[in-house]
């Protein structure tokens, strides 16, 4: 065993050697210099790693000299491999041993929980989705391959008072493109021009927004024939819609017109009784969904339901077909005779005040051609009545006792009243007429005397009971309240004028109501349109009775219509006689007010407005009717109401007469002796 070397190293020699490579030899004998360096890696072999390798490293090993390394003995060789067997693994760290991340089962279970979290995170979001966003969800996917389109109701039937159609609404369709969706725009424009007679102008401008692609959607045309509408769908072309709607149309032509008025092209009525009654003709829309393909087209079989339309009620009028046809085409063909501007008939059954017919026809300025109007000129235009208002003056006086059939006047052809000199219609001596012979020959001058006996303030009051100054119960669309003022607030000989209708202005509507009171025996009974309501069940119910009133005693009324008969048969309106009938009437000729504030047109002649209102038979009535013509051509003949007006009434009775199954009395001569 060698010896341990005890000499100690110069200064600064321990750490040389310390920093020296473990192969330095120092001088001497090999045996005792190679000694200290196995002792010392011996008890190195008790240390582990590279802490042990360093210590041997540090270990002294003499004087600093320069050596060549020695040989390993056998002994050593047999301590190293000792070492060797020796060496252990560290022990852990026990700061992770107590947090347990060295333990794989700990690991485990970490991983499950953070797993199980994960998986009821997922399972309470999918529960979300199903319940609260469940509506949501499915609408946003359902809109991505389906599509929902209104079910138009379809609007309700006009029907005359025996169950004729009047309005009706027929199946239609309104075609439309998506121009974003159109690939081959000539090819799809050309078909539909095919099928459609698209103008050139509309052609250029469905090619540009095809062109263009900026809007979605482009009306091509509206309320086509289904049919067509049917042949555009199976055409298959993407991009183009083809969607049901109705059509209003009116079996009769333009029967009845004026009343029933129209409707817009989204089948909403804008005129008439179409406006009136919107709320009632029409129904709810219903709602129906249908899948579609990428390219937007339809699947067939797809369409469902959701939700059915309620059609709209029907409306049962209590107008006469045949009635209303005739009326218009004697108005017309009268028109046309004498070349006024216009004219309105309306025919009312006289207990009941319901309205049998009335019709409205107007010229064309421009082609000078006439035809049925869209407006309801017989409601809506008010128009100064002339002496047709002489019946409600005589009525009253003699309702009231201020004078009597026989009552006599002594009346002059012209009189001043305050600033005017007021005349008859024509020259005559200082005459004694009595109230009958004064509403026979129509005399102005005679009808004042009668008012100034009456009063003018109680005039007034009937004048208002008659019904003038306000719009009928019948409230139809845009109907006019005419004028009549208040007595306080006549002026000059304007007191006097509204005895014979001048100063005052009514619709035909209002004046044929007034002037039915005295042929319902001295009851007004208001215009009335509608007789009933038929729901979409087929449930009817019928419409109130009109409103009525008093006006003046039936005496009253009797003497009156006796007047009024003699008028027909011996004064102004022989025109409106019919054969072996008895009839009652008045005819009126009344100035019309220009637009320059006078009473003459802008060639300096007067402008006129004729009527002529009577009631059948005269000792039953059971029909009014009142003819007014708006502008009878000035200077002949024809601008009067017993040549304008009366021969309208005269052919309108035979119609009047057979479709109401009216009977004269027996015995009934007419004016006949």
């Amino acid at each position: 065993m060698a010896t341990r070397t005890h000499g100690l190293a110069p200064r600064g020699t321990h750490s040389s050697t310390r920093r020296s490579s473990s192969r330095t030899v120092a001088p001497g004998p090999v045996a005792s210099k190679g000694a200290a360096p196995a002792r010392a890696k011996s008890r190195a072999t008790k240390r582990t790693g590279e802490r042990a390798q360093r210590e041997l490293q540090r270990s002294p090993v003499g004087p600093r000299q320069r050596t060549r390394p020695s040989l390993p003995s056998r002994a050593s060789k047999r301590s190293q491999q000792r070492s060797r067997r020796n060496v252990r693994a560290p022990k852990p760290d026990l700061r992770a041993a107590e947090r347990g991340v060295g333990r794989p089962q700990r690991r485990l279970r970490l991983a499950l929980a953070a797993i199980a979290l994960i998986l009821c995170g997922i399972i309470a979001r999918v529960g979300y989705l199903q319940t609260k966003e469940a509506d949501s969800l499915r609408s946003a996917g359902a809109d991505q391959w389906t599509r929902s389109y209104s079910l138009p109701a379809q609007r309700g039937t006009m029907f005359d008072r025996h169950g004729n159609e009047l309005a009706m609404s027929v199946p239609a369709a309104s075609i439309s493109i998506n121009p974003k969706l159109i690939v081959d725009g000539a090819v799809v424009i050309n078909d539909l021009d095919n099928l459609l007679q698209l103008s050139d102008e509309k052609r250029a401008d469905l090619l540009d927004e095809i062109a263009r692609k900026e809007r979605g959607f482009v009306y091509v045309a509206r309320q086509i024939d289904a049919n067509i509408g049917q042949f555009i769908r199976d055409l298959g072309h993407a991009g183009v819609n083809v969607d049901d709607e109705s059509r209003r149309e009116m079996p009769g032509g333009d029967t009845g017109r004026s009343v029933l008025g129209r409707t817009n092209i989204d089948g909403e009525g804008i005129a008439g009784l179409e406006k009136q009654y919107e709320d009632v003709l029409t129904g709810t829309s219903g709602s129906m969904t249908r899948e579609v393909d990428p390219r937007q087209r339809t699947i067939a079989g797809s369409e469902s339901i959701t939700q059915a339309p309620v059609d709209g009620d029907d409306l049962v009028l209590t107008l006469d077909r045949s009635i209303q046809f005739s009326t218009e085409q004697v108005l017309l063909a009268q028109l046309e005779r004498i070349g006024a501007k216009g004219g309105t008939v309306i025919a009312l059954d006289t207990p009941t005040g319901e309205v049998l017919g009335m019709a409205s026809v107007r010229r064309d300025d421009d082609t000078g051609g006439y035809a049925v109007t869209n407006g309801n000129f017989a409601a809506v235009d008010a128009y100064e009545p002339g002496s047709v208002a002489k019946v409600i003056t005589v009525a009253g006086a003699l309702d009231a006792g201020a004078v009597t059939p026989d009552t006599t006047f002594t009346v002059p052809w012209r009189k001043q009243y305050a600033d005017d000199l007021l005349k008859d219609s024509h020259e005559h001596p200082d005459l004694d007429l009595t109230v009958s012979d004064i509403l026979t020959e129509s005399s102005n001058i005679g009808t004042i005397m009668v008012q100034q006996a009456l009063g003018r303030f109680e005039h007034h009051k009937y004048m208002t009971d008659f019904g003038l100054g306000e719009r009928t119960a019948l409230d139809f669309p845009g109907e006019s309240d005419g004028i009549l003022k208040e007595p306080d607030e006549l002026w000059g000989s304007e007191r006097v004028t509204v005895s014979y209708g001048q100063g005052v202005s009514s619709t035909s509507l209002q004046l044929a109501a007034a002037v039915n009171v005295i042929a319902n025996d001295g009851i007004y009974v208001a215009p009335k349109l509608v007789r009933a309501v038929v729901g979409p069940d087929g449930a009817q119910t019928s419409a109130p009775d009109a409103p009525s009133r008093r006006v003046v005693s039936e005496q009253a009324a009797s003497q009156t219509a006796a007047m009024m008969q003699r008028v027909v048969c011996e004064g102004t309106a022989k025109r409106a006689q019919v054969d072996n009938l008895p009839i009652a009437g008045k005819t009126g000729t009344a100035f019309k007010a220009a637009p320059n504030g006078t009473y003459y047109n802008e060639q300096g002649q007067r402008i006129y407005y004729a009527s002529f209102v009577g009631f059948f038979p005269a000792d039953d009535p059971q029909v009014t009717v009142l003819v007014s013509v708006d502008e009878p051509p000035a200077g002949t003949n024809n601008r009067f109401g017993g040549t304008a007006a009366a021969p309208v009434f005269a052919a309108l009775a035979p119609t009047l007469i057979h479709e109401l199954g009216i009977q004269p009395a027996p015995g009934s001569t007419g004016c006949q002796e």
